[in-house]
C-alpha cells in the first residue's frame, strides 16, 4: 500500500486519537505520543510484517500481541484504542497514525521541526545560532533535526514543512551546470 493511501487511512485515527488524548492535558499528549511511537516500531518490525500478512492470525490474536507488549503504558482508553485498530485491521498503519499525532501536537504547541542536511557535522553553537534565526523568522518554536550528507560538498539543505532552502554547493554546481547547457 502506497504511503498516501496509509495516511488517508491512519488520518481519522490519529485525529481521534489526539483529540481523546487534548481532554487530559498535555501530560496524557505526550503519554499518548510516546504509546504510539513504539507501538509504531512494533509494527514496523519484519517478524510483525509477517503477522500481519498471515491469515492464520487474527484480528484479535494480533490486537492482544500489541496490548501484552504495551501492556504497562496502557490504560483503558489505550488498550481500547488498540483493540479497536486490530478489529479494524489498522494495526499496520500505526506508524502514520504515530507520525500524524506527532505533527497534530507540534501544531498545536506551534513547534516546527526543522531537518538541516549539511556536509560536515554542524557545532553546537552553530545549531543554537540557526534555531534562534529560524524561530524569529517562522514565528515557532523549532526542533532541529541535524543529518550530514558528504556529497552536498559544502553548504546545506534546510527543510521546515513545505519550505526548503538548498544552500548546498551540489545544488549550485547544478544550477551553473544547467545555465551553461541552457546558453550553448
Amino acid at each position: 500500500m502506497n504511503t498516501g493511501k496509509m495516511t488517508v487511512i491512519a488520518r481519522p485515527y490519529a485525529i481521534a486519537a489526539f483529540e481523546y488524548a487534548l481532554k487530559n492535558g498535555h501530560e496524557d499528549l505526550l503519554a499518548w505520543e510516546s504509546l504510539l511511537e513504539i507501538a509504531a516500531l512494533i509494527a514496523e518490525d519484519t517478524a510483525m510484517q509477517r503477522l500481519f500478512s498471515n491469515p492464520q492470525i487474527t484480528s484479535n490474536q494480533l490486537g492482544d500481541l500489541f496490548i501484552s507488549i504495551l501492556h504497562d503504558r496502557l490504560d483503558e482508553g489505550k488498550e481500547n484504542f488498540i483493540r479497536l485498530l486490530a478489529e479494524n485491521q489498522r494495526l499496520s498503519v500505526v506508524p502514520e497514525i504515530a507520525s500524524l499525532f506527532k505533527l497534530y501536537r507540534q501544531s498545536r504547541e506551534k513547534i516546527v521541526t526543522v531537518d538541516v542536511t549539511s556536509a560536515v557535522p554542524l557545532s553546537e553553537s552553530y545549531q543554537q545560532h540557526l534555531i534562534t534565526v529560524l524561530t524569529k523568522r517562522l514565528q515557532q518554536t523549532i526542533s532541529l533535526s541535524c543529518t550530514v550528507d558528504p556529497s552536498l560538498m559544502g553548504g546545506a539543505v534546510i527543510r521546515a514543512g513545505d519550505r526548503v532552502i538548498d544552500g548546498s554547493i551540489r545544488n549550485k554546481l547544478n544550477r551553473l551546470k544547467e545555465f551553461i547547457i541552457g546558453i550553448s
